[in-house]
């Protein structure tokens, strides 16, 4: 996401819990959630639907959705391999793709908590804090 880094939420994380230990008369609450096996169900078509909506190339679109459209694998059991069992979904264990991939689709709901004016945040200065990603770690501010 332009302008952001993984040190920017660490140290907004820090700055939270420092500011509410200064000013104990003030509440709040972090709610730390880690979405169970998130990269195992990335859906792909929602995936190619939102690198559009952010504004991928088709040709990019269509790289990605070569790597992941149409896969199968085969388990070993006891030395035999099993029939072709179809992937309809998640990122590739070990693919360097996969954890940006799934930052993307997961910028939807990030963005809908973020802009939800019902959800109250953390003020600092002008900026309010609702929500802060670390891949499939989550933590909401309230």
């Amino acid at each position: 996401m332009p302008k952001r880094q993984i040190r920017d939420n660490i140290r907004i994380i820090l700055d939270t819990l420092e500011y509410y230990e200064a000013h104990p008369e003030k509440q709040m609450a972090l709610i730390f959630l880690d979405a169970q096996k998130a990269f195992d169900n990335v859906n792909w078509r929602f995936m190619s639907l939102q690198l559009a909506q952010m504004g991928f190339g088709k040709k990019f679109i269509q790289a990605i959705e070569t790597i992941y459209y149409q896969q199968s694998a085969k388990i070993m059991i006891n030395g035999e391999l099993t029939e072709s069992i179809d992937i309809n979904k998640g990122t590739r264990q070990g693919c360097p793709l996969s954890p940006l991939l799934y930052m993307l689709t997961s910028e939807v709901l990030n963005r809908v908590v973020r802009q939800d004016e019902e959800i109250k945040g953390m003020k600092i200065k002008k900026e309010e804090y609702k929500l802060q990603a670390f891949a499939d770690d989550l933590v909401f501010i309230l």
